[in-house]
């Protein structure tokens, strides 16, 4: 297989032997390849085919497929193509397999932690540990890793036969036992592979734990190496360089900073929900003081403007904390109209907020509802409510008519 003969070649001619159609896709098949197909834990290569862009490679029944976005004239079989490797790309892959090879190996050798599970992703490795690590042990591990990669280690890759596969200190066994290659880190790590590696450890560069999670008996760390490493490096020095310039500080300054301000943050919402309810209370004492009742029941029509569910409610529900209220509430804006239905305790069952919601509301579009007392829901969009406001009115006085 030439994409394992040499992992460097980003460039190579070669003939166009077949054009197919997979699923959604069309695929090219050349007659060799330096290509990588997804395989082993490791994404395939892209690149393009004389200028057509290639978005994945894959292998089926020993035959690698070029994927394309776009079709591709099948007359174009049996021309001689130039092929290019996203070689930066590869590079990349490269230093993330050999990193995982090498994190595992050194997880293996401090804790006796076994890789039960990794992933390589377009901008993070995965490896799953059989055994929980505290902060310490991957402070540890992380460092036993760099320095293995600053000791310029070479990466071989063997073919060895059943009898001499027997004889290597595999890191993992092979689930088959022919036509097995073996990924050394010399006298280091051994590990049945069909990846690309990098030749020698420096190549990785750097290997740097971004995060750990717990997964079932043990952990998932999550990390990052070489030119993925430099990624993140770039990525979060604009985050704090942006940071110094918004918040007109030092580097060294700007987390003392940033936890000043959350504290800040968090006062100031405490001192609003205080003001807010303190506005609620003077809003629900005049409508309490002020609004005229019917038969000694008060129907209050609660019109409001983009305030949301939880307020609303809020409000409803604090009117008829008082005895002998029904609120009819509603607040609308570009996006939704929100509904509650509320009476106070004492109301008698014969006025049924959820019944009310279902016959008025349900019928315009409106989806929610809730029980004798409280009924509440809503709909997509504005909804002109003022005149089934009036109906709900005239059906509850009708009742209090009845009752009475």
């Amino acid at each position: 297989m030439k994409y394992l003969s040499n992992q460097y070649i980003n460039e190579f001619s070669a003939v166009i032997i077949a054009v197919e159609k997979l699923k959604n896709s069309y695929a090219i098949v050349l007659d060799e390849t330096y290509f990588y197909p997804e395989g082993g834990g490791q994404p395939g290569d892209r690149g393009s085919i004389n200028g057509y862009d290639i978005i994945d490679t894959l292998i089926e029944e020993n035959r690698i497929f070029h994927i394309l976005n776009e079709f591709v004239d099948p007359k174009i079989i049996g021309q001689t193509v130039e092929c290019k490797i996203d070689g930066k790309r590869r590079l990349a892959l490269m230093q993330q397999h050999t990193g995982q090879h090498l994190l595992s190996s050194c997880a293996e050798k401090l804790y006796d932690a076994a890789t039960v599970g990794f992933h390589i992703g377009e901008d993070y490795v995965t490896i799953d540990l059989d055994k929980k690590l505290t902060p310490d042990d991957l402070s540890a591990l992380e460092t036993m890793a760099n320095e293995t990669i600053w000791s310029n280690i070479e990466v071989l890759a063997h073919y060895p036969t059943e009898d001499e596969l027997g004889k290597l200190p595999l890191r993992k066994q092979p689930k088959v036992t022919k036509d097995i290659r073996v990924i050394e880190i010399k006298n280091f790590d051994f590990s049945p592979c069909g990846g690309t590696h990098t030749k020698s450890t420096a190549e990785i560069g750097i290997l740097k734990i971004k995060k750990t999670e717990n997964y079932k008996t043990g952990v998932r760390i999550e990390f990052v190496c070489g030119l993925y490493a430099l990624d993140l490096f770039n990525n979060q020095n604009q985050i704090v360089s942006d940071l110094m310039q918004i918040y007109s500080v030092q580097e060294h300054e700007v987390l003392d900073f940033a936890k000043n301000n959350l504290e800040q943050v968090k006062t100031l919402k405490k001192e609003i929900l205080l003001l807010e309810e303190e506005l609620l209370d003077h809003s629900v004492n005049a409508i309490l003081s002020n609004f005229e009742d019917y038969e000694g029941i008060k129907v209050v029509k609660l019109s409001e403007v983009n305030t949301g569910m939880n307020n609303l409610r809020k409000k409803c529900s604090k009117i008829c904390s008082t005895p002998n209220f029904i609120v009819i509430g509603t607040s609308s804006d570009a996006q939704k109209t929100h509904i509650v239905l509320s009476k106070s305790q004492n109301i008698p069952n014969e006025i049924d907020m959820n019944g009310l919601f279902k016959k008025y509301f349900v019928p315009m579009g409106c989806k929610g509802g809730g029980n004798s007392s409280s009924s509440q829901g809503g709909c997509d969009g504005p909804l002109n409510t003022d005149a089934i406001i009036d109906e709900i009115e005239s059906h509850i006085e009708k009742i209090i008519e009845n009752i009475n």
